[in-house]
C-alpha cells in the first residue's frame, strides 16, 4: 500500500480545529502525520505554509503541550518538521523533549542544504536520542549523496520535487522520480509542492512509495474549512489505493 504522509502546521487554524484536523487526517487514511513546528524563518516553505505559521504565531505560546495533545489524539507515527538552524545549539534538549512526548521522527529541510558538511554527525545525534532521522533531499542534491543518505534515512527518504512547498516548477514529476528511484535504497516519499492529482498518480507510477501532502490542505482550510480539507485526505487515500 502506498503511504499517505499528511502535513499540518501545529495549531493551525486554531487549537480545536487543529486537533479535529489531525484526527480527521488519520481517520481518512493518513499513514504518517508530519507536524510543522513554528520556525523563526521558514525559508524553504512556500507562501501558503508561511501564512499558516504567521496565524499560529499570534496565539500559540506552549508548543509542547499541544504536541502532547497531538500525540494523545492520534495513533500513527508523528514526524516533526522544523529547521535545524533554530535548534542546532540546543539539539539534545529538543530531541529529549520530543522523545518524552512520544514523537517518532524529525525532519530538518535545511540539513542537506545548510549543514551538508555535518549532516552525518547530526543524523547520528538524532538517532542516539531514540528519534528517527527522516532526511529531506531534492533534485539539486548530487546523485551520490542522494544514494548515500537514502540508506541513513529512517522510515522513508523524503524527496522534494519543487524548490519550496506549493511553488510549481515546469519539470515532469515522473521523469524526476524515475531517475531518483534508481538511487534510493529505501522507501521513497515524494512531496514539497506535490499538489496536483495527476502529479500524485505520475509519482507513484514512476516508483514512489508514497506522497506527502501539505499546501493543498492549508489552502482548502483557508477556503472552505477543516471538514473540506479532511475530505481531500479521503480523496487522496482513494487515489493512492487506486494507483
Amino acid at each position: 500500500m502506498k503511504m499517505l504522509v499528511s502535513y499540518s502546521t501545529l495549531g493551525y487554524p486554531d487549537k480545536d480545529n487543529y486537533l479535529k484536523f489531525v484526527k480527521g487526517l488519520v481517520d481518512s487514511g493518513s499513514d504518517i502525520l508530519e507536524i510543522g513546528l513554528l520556525p523563526k524563518y521558514a525559508k524553504y516553505d512556500g507562501p501558503v505554509i508561511r501564512r499558516s505559521y504567521k496565524e499560529v504565531s499570534k496565539w500559540l505560546k506552549d508548543v509542547w503541550s499541544l504536541l502532547e495533545e497531538t500525540r494523545r489524539a492520534v495513533d500513527v507515527p508523528l514526524v516533526i518538521l522544523t529547521y535545524l538552524e533554530d535548534w542546532a545549539s540546543s539539539l539534545p534538549e529538543l530531541l529529549d523533549r520530543m522523545k518524552d512526548i512520544g514523537i517518532d521522527g524529525v525532519l530538518f529541510p535545511d540539513l542537506l542544504i545548510d549543514y551538508v558538511d555535518e549532516y552525518e554527525r547530526y543524523v547520528k545525534e538524532i538517532k542516539s536520542h531514540g528519534i528517527k532521522a527522516v532526511i529531506f533531499t531534492s533534485p539539486s542534491v548530487p546523485d551520490p549523496l542522494i544514494h548515500k543518505v537514502s540508506t541513513l534515512s529512517d522510515i522513508f527518504l523524503y524527496f522534494g520535487v519543487r524548490p519550496t512547498t506549493g511553488v510549481p516548477l515546469p519539470v515532469g514529476v515522473d521523469s524526476l522520480i524515475t531517475r531518483v528511484r534508481t538511487l534510493v535504497k529505501n522507501k521513497l516519499v515524494v512531496g514539497f509542492g506535490l499538489s496536483d492529482v495527476n502529479d500524485m498518480v505520475k509519482a507513484v507510477k514512476a516508483g514512489a512509495d508514497g506522497v506527502a501532502i501539505g499546501t493543498v490542505y492549508i489552502e482548502e482550510i483557508e477556503r472552505n474549512g477543516v471538514n473540506s480539507a479532511i475530505s481531500l485526505a479521503k480523496k487522496f487515500r482513494a487515489i493512492l489505493d487506486g494507483a
